[in-house]
């Protein structure tokens, strides 16, 4: 990105907004985002959950979810809810002194209470009829075996192969969850298997019947970092996805033998994560490694090399916080990757990563290190010692709201940057690009002074239909360096 130097009118606006309110501190009427994280707790969640909990206050954290999965952990194996734990209690030594930098993080005992033990413990899908495994899963060696699994076995009444209740204290607080009058969409993150999730719906069908039921499912948008166990079978059907993407279930086979339901969104993140754990590209780095985050306070200490393959399921939230997308739209493409339609048999609102560059999750990874990196100071320094990210504001339009103009073929586009400002008084960057993954007009449009705050965009004469998607990247020049957006979405208007 190119400096430039900032407008008078920058200048004007830093003079009259000290009152405003950054992004990284959150206003209060700016509504948080509802999730339920499921987790195995395996080798990289933990890291995933250390960098979430810096961001908590931008969530209303319904229910975590901790089931153990093999071949990692055994069903009685207390591994993963321990992990969990000690994670929570660094957080809860932290508070204090994270509180001083963002007063809305949820308190300990908030947390706890919306964290729940699940039940399942059967293997991740492409182990399934292996029936073993021998091997390193990270830097344990693990031996583990198990029976033939079926879906039935598993979900429903019963018990479970292990002698337990299929119903679990994490099903029963999910059916509470699902319960609450609240319309607001509640974003799934599944970090492991969605056993324990399934079996809340098929809970909360059965107590609350086939209406109900169907009333719940659109408010319902899951993330899935794989489809990790068979009980995805439930929302999503096997034979599609083995046969019309780019899924690949090893040896497993279908056992469920009805129709799936629809959710109101599923995203299948098929690979792209894996750049947070490893790669096998020549001069590949991990983004964050142990040495970059241990020594910012108790939770930084927990921190490992395990890597992260689970933080994309919330940076696309995150990234939309910042201006850069819109989380009921993947195709815009967000810090968590760019995702488009399955398609074909599958629901309008399913989407997967099959076919799309790794990059789109690759390029943000400077920005989102960046943000972490940041905040991780909050553990060591006071405020006003630690950098807060810059606002951008378009047209004098300051929110984090995505902008849609309409205009005809021919038409001059103002777009005016120059009230951005930055409230520890920073120098900005302004950088302008069009997004051409994200849009659906095919020609060209160039920015010739992308680091302009004012600019004219002239609109193709061969638009036709299509929509262009220009992003401004406004990063200032503190330590470490954080980036806001804004995205303007130009349509034709007919």
């Amino acid at each position: 990105m190119k400096n430039s130097i900032i407008a008078i009118a920058t200048v004007l606006t830093l003079l009259t907004s000290c009152q405003m309110q950054p992004p990284s501190e959150k206003s209060s009427d700016q509504e948080r985002i509802r999730t339920i994280i499921l987790t195995d707790m395996t080798h990289d969640d933990g890291n995933s959950l250390i960098r979430y909990l810096y961001y908590s206050s931008w969530f209303d954290l319904e229910a975590m979810i901790v089931t153990n999965q093999l071949p990692d952990f055994n069903h009685d194996d207390t591994g993963p809810w321990d992990k969990a734990m000690g994670i929570l209690d660094a957080y809860r030594e932290e508070l204090p002194q994270l509180r001083k930098h963002d007063p809305d993080l949820p308190g300990y005992e908030e947390l706890m209470a919306v964290t729940k033990q699940g039940r399942g413990a059967i293997p991740i899908i492409w182990l399934t009829n292996t029936l073993e495994f021998s091997n390193w899963i990270a830097d344990r060696y693990v031996t583990s075996s198990w029976d033939s699994i079926c879906f039935h076995d598993w979900i429903g009444e019963g018990l479970t192969p292990h002698g337990e209740p299929k119903d679990s204290e994490g099903s029963d607080f999910l059916v509470e969850v699902f319960e609450k009058d609240d319309d607001r969409p509640i974003y799934v993150q599944a970090w492991g298997g969605t056993i324990t999730f399934v079996q809340a719906l098929y809970r909360y069908r059965q107590k609350h019947g086939e209406e109900k039921f169907r009333e719940l499912l659109p408010r319902l948008h899951l993330y899935g970092i794989l489809f990790q166990d068979i009980t995805f079978e439930f929302f999503a059907s096997f034979e599609k996805m083995q046969n019309e993407t780019c899924a690949g279930f090893g040896t497993a086979i279908p056992t469920y033998g009805k129709e799936p339901v629809e959710l109101g969104m599923v995203l299948y993140e098929y690979g792209h994560f894996w750049y947070y754990v490893w790669s096998d590209e020549p001069g590949y780095e991990r983004p964050v490694t142990s040495q970059m985050v241990n020594g910012h306070g108790p939770m930084s200490d927990i921190y490992d090399d395990g890597g992260e393959g689970d933080t994309p399921a919330f940076l696309y939230l995150l990234s939309s916080m910042l201006g850069l997308n819109d989380h009921l739209d993947p195709t815009q493409g967000s810090w968590g990757s760019m995702f488009r339609p399955m398609g074909g048999g599958f629901p309008d609102r399913y989407y997967y990563t099959c076919n799309v560059d790794q990059n789109e999750l690759i390029r943000w990874i400077p920005a989102a290190t960046n943000s972490f990196m940041n905040r991780l100071l909050w553990s060591v320094k006071e405020p006003g010692q630690v950098n807060r990210e810059p606002v951008a504001a378009v047209n004098g339009d300051q929110s984090n709201s995505i902008i849609r103009l309409k205009a005809a073929p021919g038409d001059v586009i103002s777009l005016d940057a120059s009230g951005s400002y930055d409230p520890d008084g920073d120098e900005l960057t302004f950088n302008w690009f069009r997004y051409h993954n994200a849009d659906s007009y095919t020609g060209s449009l160039e920015i010739a002074t992308p680091a302009d705050p004012l600019q004219e965009i002239t609109i193709p004469l061969d638009i036709n239909e299509d929509d262009i998607h220009i992003v401004l990247e406004l990063t200032d020049n503190g330590t470490p360096a954080l980036t806001s957006y804004r995205r303007v979405i130009i349509e034709t208007k007919l």
